[in-house]
């Protein structure tokens, strides 16, 4: 036994060793509210080169369920979008245990006014920028790129999107998954959770609906097109995705729900950024179009 254990751990060491660094940020840790708080700060990632002519930002999100989670968690996707051509930054934000909802949308407003006050100094493009987030931060990617208020608020509008890519979220439509997910848990004889979506979004009916990024769905406000990815097995994040796109399409507005196979939670966002993720090659035309 003691051999097999001294082999495997020889064993991932060489993997280890095999695996390519990280890309690391041309700029990290950036205060963007002004506070000496971690949780209030962003990375940035640019080409080697700096683009000959502005290049478009992806803004990423991270998951975590608005009380977990860290800027760093972007796996391939640094690489991959600088690789592209673009910047890519990536956000902390606080959490919900210690702000209520609406002062996280206000961190990731405040995230997005530095990105787009800062951007030309990495190559960006101000106006050319894609909301991005995976879990909790898809939810958070939604509600920014629909619900005008937390950028007005920092003197921002929704035209700078061009486009809005949420991974996996089931929070669009926030009375719809309590109440789906409250069916579900009475159907196999399980309790609420002491600490779940009531909870996180405030406590009252009222707040879950203005929460809600398919609450302020409107013809004329600019919002962007959307990809919206999810996992095609999964219990919640199915139909929430496909309330998002039905009412995103019913006002007009570009929209595509892609529920990717033999995938999970983790894994979908894990591969974005493969040669071969059909998640990604959605992504890619998504791109394409809404970037030309």
């Amino acid at each position: 036994m003691r051999s097999l254990l001294s082999f495997l751990a020889t064993f991932s060491l060489a993997l280890a060793a095999d695996a390519p660094a990280p890309l690391a940020p041309i700029k990290a840790d950036v205060p963007y509210a002004g506070t000496t708080d971690f949780r209030q700060t962003l990375n940035v990632y640019a080409p080697a080169q700096k683009p000959s002519k502005p290049a478009p930002v992806i803004f990423w999100i991270h998951g975590g369920g608005w009380q977990g989670g860290e800027k760093t968690n972007v796996q391939l996707k640094p690489k991959f979008f600088t690789d592209l051509g673009y910047v890519f930054v990536s956000t902390n934000h606080r959490y919900v245990k210690a702000v209520p909802m609406n002062e996280i949308f206000a961190d990731v407003a405040k995230s997005l006014r530095w990105t787009h006050d800062h951007a030309a100094e990495f190559g960006g493009d101000p106006n050319r920028i894609v909301i991005m987030g995976h879990s909790s931060g898809a939810q958070l990617a939604a509600y920014l790129a629909i619900d005008e208020r937390p950028l007005k608020a920092v003197g921002l509008s929704l035209a700078m999107f061009k486009g809005c890519v949420p991974v996996d979220a089931d929070t669009f439509d926030i009375p719809a998954v309590i109440e789906l997910a409250t069916n579900n848990r009475q159907a196999a004889g399980k309790p609420e959770p002491k600490y779940g979506h009531r909870e996180i979004f405030g406590g009252k009916p009222e707040l879950w609906t203005d929460y809600s990024a398919t609450t302020h769905v409107a013809v004329g406000k600019g919002i962007p097109p959307f990809l919206i990815l999810y996992d095609a097995a999964a219990a919640l994040t199915p139909d929430q995705a496909k309330r998002l796109e039905k009412a995103l399409t019913s006002k007009g507005i570009a929209a595509k729900a892609y529920g990717a196979q033999n995938t999970n939670h983790g894994k979908i966002n894990a591969d974005l950024g493969l040669p071969d993720d059909p998640s990604t090659a959605e992504l890619l035309s998504f791109l394409k179009k809404a970037l030309k």
